[in-house]
């Protein structure tokens, strides 16, 4: 979305807005090295469109997806940093003749050729700098405010970095019981609407993926109010902003490697 965007355009000023591919991006660079910054809107099918719209009008040599998620744990709080080691795509899912569900797996298009897939997961050298920044971070990431969504009964504390399954939906699970049969099915971290589905046109494509989130609801310890309200709840200001911290942190360490090592194709 749009305001998780603004963390990191404000951190990378002296860029232009550019519309000529049919994305809402703004160019900026880092270094040398260019960086296109887009947001798709919310939702699998945006989030597809908006990828592939990108990386066929600039061709980037990796993709790294920031935002906000619901936590899937109970020990996962607002401001803490989930890198998705995997992404799924949680409701793709095939019913039996008498009503029992199952995961079928993830379908894409590479080369022209159907594949199916369990998970996407992380390119292996984006996800070696994310575990780089993650252990030597100059200092911990800023508190959560206690007074944004923070549990009433948990002790404040700064954020931490997890590593795990990041699923994706056209749905907002909120009851305990939903959310603990994703966990029992996926063994998720958390849930957002868009990962899963960029990941994926990434596989098609052969362009190295990498998703970093930061808790926003933690609904097993504290209902969240839906819409506009819950920007105003949590705080506009607060939400994805530690994870644009973080993506940073990784473009730099990225922008210092030159990419090497990294899979699929560039650009």
């Amino acid at each position: 979305m749009e305001w998780e965007l603004a963390h990191l355009r404000r951190a990378l000023p002296g860029g232009h807005d550019d519309r000529s591919g049919g994305v809402c991006a703004y160019l900026t660079s880092l270094g040398e090295q260019s960086l296109v910054l887009a947001f798709c809107g919310m939702g699998m099918v945006s989030a597809a469109a908006g990828t592939q719209a990108a990386i066929s009008h600039y061709h980037p040599r990796a993709v790294l997806n920031y935002g906000c998620v619901g936590a899937h744990r109970p020990d996962l709080l607002p401001g803490d940093l989930i890198v998705g080691t995997r992404v799924i795509a949680s409701q793709s899912l095939r019913e039996t003749p008498d009503g029992e569900l199952a995961y079928a797996g993830m379908y894409y298009l590479a080369d022209g050729q159907q594949r199916r897939t369990q998970a996407v997961e992380a390119d292996p050298a984006l996800l070696g700098l994310a575990r780089q920044v993650a252990a030597h971070a100059p200092a911990e990431p800023e508190p959560w405010p206690l007074e944004l969504g923070w549990p009433a009964t948990v002790a404040h504390r700064p954020p931490r970095v997890v590593f795990g399954t990041v699923t994706s939906a056209d749905r907002w699970h909120r009851s305990p019981a939903s959310i603990a049969a994703l966990v029992e099915r996926y063994d998720s971290l958390c849930e957002d609407m868009e990962a899963a589905a960029i990941g994926l046109v990434c596989a098609s494509q052969g362009v190295p993926f990498l998703s970093l989130k930061d808790v926003s609801n933690n609904e097993l310890l504290r209902p969240t109010l839906s819409g506009a309200a819950m920007l105003d709840e949590l705080g506009r200001d607060q939400i994805a902003r530690r994870a644009a911290a973080f993506t940073l942190a990784v473009l730099e360490a990225l922008s210092g490697s030159d990419g090497r090592g990294l899979t699929g194709s560039s650009g």
